[in-house]
């Protein structure tokens, strides 16, 4: 008797200790979806992606496969990830990235550094902030809200010379394309991008949440066909 009660007892604690800790996990499993990365699942979230990269073991600049479970913190949970530097749980797999498909090239990136932008607006992409005319970047950010709202999508320019951009960077980009190793690009000083009124976007799966919203935002396709990246402000 003395014995099964110890059994008893044992089996209790443990069925306890498993609750306890159960219980104490608040934070939100979250499937990664197509388009999404670390850092716009920790924006969505109010979150800093060091936040969420940490609580879940991961190094801020992980990329994160489509179907991946993350675990979104509440602020408590993620405040105590920092201060201890331990995850919460544990690293989900590492994910192999995708093969590149030939006929659609990464978002024109560019070794030049971003060029400031005196009086123009700005939008937020991993890259830091990046500039558009005032108007396009308000209603950029109002569509990625409602992608966010409605798609469960973010949508971000896929470079850090992917919205407004120089006309040096423009020539730069021009001549790796000629040079057959670069994405297509317009001469410089003929391109929507040196005038803030343009996006590369980061993949197909953004481009498409454009196509079903942006007409309400005075985003659309006009020009360089073929390239599912580009997407153009056309005004209200």
């Amino acid at each position: 008797m003395f014995v099964k009660a110890i059994a008893r007892g044992v089996g209790c604690a443990i069925g306890v200790s498993l609750f306890a800790s159960s219980a104490a996990l608040a934070a939100a499993p979250h499937t990664v979806l197509p388009g999404e990365t670390l850092w716009s699942i920790s924006a969505a979230n109010n979150l800093t992606t060091r936040t969420v990269a940490v609580y879940n073991g991961l190094p801020e600049t992980a990329s994160v496969g489509v179907g991946t479970t993350i675990y979104v913190p509440t602020v408590q949970e993620g405040a105590a990830a920092l201060a201890s530097g331990t995850p919460a749980v544990a690293p989900p797999p590492a994910s192999t990235p995708a093969p590149v498909n030939a006929a659609a090239p990464a978002p024109a990136t560019s070794t030049t550094a971003i060029a400031p932008a005196p009086g123009m607006g700005h939008i937020p992409s991993p890259y830091g902030e990046l500039h558009l005319l005032p108007a396009a970047a308000d209603s950029w950010n109002a569509m990625r809200a409602e992608a966010l709202s409605a798609y469960g999508t973010d949508i971000y320019p896929g470079g850090p010379a992917s919205a407004y951009r120089t006309y040096a960077q423009q020539a730069e980009l021009y001549q790796a394309f000629l040079a057959g190793y670069g994405a297509p690009a317009n001469p410089p000083g003929s391109s929507s991008h040196e005038f803030g009124a343009a996006v590369d976007v980061q993949d197909p799966q953004m481009r498409w949440v454009i196509d079903q919203i942006g007409w309400k935002y005075g985003w659309s396709k006009v020009n360089g066909p073929g390239e599912w990246w580009h997407v153009d402000y056309v005004g209200g």
